[in-house]
């Protein structure tokens, strides 16, 4: 497996590319600078199958069209934030002056809890996490937990945006830290880090320590 971030945007949404020793590659959240991200793909010999999206807000999107239209690889995001990718202001990008043609786009794949997706010899799981939007998810690959805006290090992501809810917030953080055994966290913003240190010093999960989930 090779892994890469790319931080792209003004907001510094990190961009995941996961590949194969083939060249198979999933790309996830590729926020804004499509010429970035597809020099990159192109320098590297990647061949995308999968666009997978954490969430539907403008700074996790961007470059999804570019992307997709030159590689003809399938767009995946969570069932219930599909809408975002149909309408601007519930993505945020009307509120920022963001026009229709990088941020308006349809969908391949509407993903739930345990769905399953293979990239050449990567698979990735699917967990339904919403919080920071109603249709947040997150995905596992081997040891990787790309977590979106629903955890970061020593934080998590804002409910008081179009979707959110501090109380299904909480509950996706119960999972996260009932998940068995550690991962690396790969937020959507700002630096990694592990589900272990999370879960002893993020006090968001901390709180959930007297369920014997920590």
């Amino acid at each position: 497996m090779k892994l890469y971030v790319k931080p792209v945007g003004t907001l510094g949404t990190n961009c995941y590319i996961v590949a194969d020793d083939s060249g198979k590659c999933a790309v996830i959240d590729p926020g804004a600078q499509a010429e970035k991200l597809l020099d990159f793909l192109e320098t590297h010999g990647f061949t995308p199958e999968y666009i997978l999206l954490t969430h539907g807000h403008y700074d996790h999107i961007g470059a999804v069209k570019a992307i997709a239209e030159k590689y003809g690889c399938k767009i995946a995001i969570g069932r219930n934030d599909a809408e975002q990718l149909t309408d601007r202001e519930k993505s945020l990008a009307t509120s920022r002056g963001l026009s229709e043609k990088d941020y308006l786009m349809a969908t391949d794949l509407l993903l739930a809890e345990g769905d399953h997706l293979t990239v050449g010899n990567l698979a990735f799981s699917v967990l339904d996490t919403p919080g920071h939007t109603r249709g947040g998810v997150c995905y596992l690959c081997g040891d990787l937990l790309f977590s979106g805006d629903t955890l970061f290090c020593g934080d998590v992501g804002r409910c008081d945006l179009y979707g959110g809810n501090f109380i299904m917030m909480q509950e996706s953080l119960k999972k996260l830290a009932a998940l068995k055994g550690d991962f690396r966290v790969l937020p959507g913003h700002g630096p990694e880090s592990t589900l272990d240190q999370e879960r002893m010093q993020n006090p968001y999960m901390r709180e959930h320590s007297d369920d014997g989930l920590s």
